[in-house]
């Protein structure tokens, strides 16, 4: 239960209208998007400018209270929900935007949207690289703290590589910042490539100083539908790393995958067992052509039975829409959702995929993989009913197993999702196979360096006492 007095300084320090410890309030805010973890915060607190997150974060660390940040809620991992009880911070309030043409930055508070800050940089001719398919819901903070990438991470990377500087709170309410807002600067460690992916472990994000990009002149999308596994995964390669193309986005939808988004919007594209190779290039309109051109061609003689080429902005944006769909099918058909979020190395993209399609069969479970296959990140999702026990547990092996076989391919577990609270078991599994128990050791040390009191945060990252 909350401390009395606690209670009575939060409501000074952010108004009594912003601390909620109804029940429906509780249910709300204890969990995210689809997490299969869940908890109950003794309070909600909404803050409605940066100031007032460091005096929450005071009173947390005076009564010892655990801090977990939220901002859309859009989590798979269990990251965003309470383990220890405390606060639920909300910060979707703070969704100030301002673009800087004269520096190249965007200055972004943390509880506006990805596409938001995109949007805003295009009314100037520019636009912000990172693209989560979740980014019309994603907030920044969000997408620094689990360093998020998305579609356009074939070319531009993930949020690490385009933020400059951060203002964060310390786990005692302390303001300071990381970074300058230059585009280089190496006074220091550099932790504020600490900061960004430590998931609310460490700090609360405020504010970011973000790189813009100029909008390119012109981009051609070219979808190309698949026979086979084999030939879909050997356009990915040639496209990404034989041909040299340099996609702005390459991208994998598999047949599960488009018929569920079919299904769920009425549309009708080519539902074959290799699925669907999603490819934009951009640049100078003369140029584009010619790439463009070259990905048809490798399209074509990778065996493509059915190659699209948008004509229209509404057909442009509705294939587009197929691979985001997918993403979230197994959400639409099945009440259970376990998130799947790998990276494999470019070479192993085949390998990763014919062996997910063996885990599908052998487990006799929902699979739809979507994946940003330029950077060899898979998100093989599942999708089962956590009251039919047998089909739950089926699930959950499959997702293991899954996680085991990116490790055996030389990949990682978590590409941008972040390990929260679902996958601390096989990010162990991964560091005991990488021979990187140091780095965990590390880890735990540098957590208790940040947060003394174990209040940000706690439970997650495998970072608890017990793990």
């Amino acid at each position: 239960m909350m401390n009395e007095d606690a209670l009575k300084e939060l409501v000074a320090a952010v108004g009594p209208e912003n601390v909620m410890n109804d029940q429906a309030s509780k249910y709300l805010f204890g969990r995210g998007a689809v997490d299969s973890f869940s908890g109950t915060p003794d309070v909600v607190v909404h803050v409605t400018d940066r100031e007032q997150v460091s005096k929450v974060v005071k009173v947390a660390y005076k009564y010892g209270i655990p801090v977990v940040t939220r901002g859309s809620g859009s989590s798979v991992t269990g990251a965003v929900a309470p383990s220890r009880g405390g606060i639920v911070l909300d910060l979707k309030a703070l969704d100030k935007i301002k673009v800087d043409v004269e520096n190249g930055i965007v200055e972004a508070e943390v509880g506006a949207s990805v596409l938001d800050v995109d949007r805003e940089c295009n009314k100037y001719g520019f636009f912000f690289p990172p693209d989560p398919a979740s980014a019309r819901i994603a907030s920044i903070g969000g997408a620094l703290a689990e360093n998020s990438g998305g579609m356009r991470g074939a070319r531009y990377g993930v949020m690490r590589d385009w933020v400059l500087k951060i203002e964060v709170v310390l786990s005692d309410g302390t303001v300071t910042y990381f970074g300058e807002s230059t585009y280089k600067n190496r006074a220091g460690y550099d932790l504020l490539g600490l900061m960004v992916g430590s998931e609310g472990t460490l700090g609360i994000i405020t504010k970011a100083w973000l790189k813009i990009m100029p909008l390119p002149e012109k981009i051609i999308r070219i979808a190309g539908f698949f026979n086979t596994l084999n030939d879909a995964a050997d356009a990915i390669y040639r496209i990404r790393v034989r041909d040299r193309i340099n996609p702005l986005i390459l991208e994998y939808t598999d047949m599960e995958g488009i018929k569920a988004a079919n299904a769920v919007k009425g549309l009708h594209y080519p539902e074959l067992p290799g699925g669907m190779v999603l490819v934009d290039v951009d640049g100078h309109a003369g140029g584009v052509e010619k790439a463009a051109e070259k990905v048809v061609n490798v399209m074509k003689e990778t065996h493509a039975a059915e190659i699209i080429v948008p004509d229209t902005k509404e057909k442009f944006d509705e294939i587009a829409e197929v691979r985001r769909v997918a993403f979230t099918a197994p959400g639409h058909l099945y009440p259970g959702f376990i998130d799947g979020d790998i990276a494999v190395p470019l070479s192993r993209v085949k390998d990763a995929l014919l062996r997910i399609a063996e885990i599908r069969k052998k487990y006799n479970v929902f699979i739809t993989t979507v994946g940003h296959a330029g950077d060899g990140n898979l998100h093989p999702n599942i999708g089962a009913d956590p009251k039919n026990a047998d089909e739950w547990e089926r699930a959950k092996k499959a997702a293991y197993e899954i996680n085991i076989m990116a490790i055996e391919l030389g990949g990682t577990v978590s590409a941008e999702h972040g390990i929260g609270k679902l996958k601390e078991d096989v990010l162990l599994k991964q560091f005991e196979v990488r021979q990187q128990m140091p780095v965990y050791k590390l880890m735990k040390e540098i957590k208790r360096v940040f947060d003394p009191k174990g209040i940000l945060n706690p439970d997650k990252y495998a970072l608890s006492d017990q793990a």
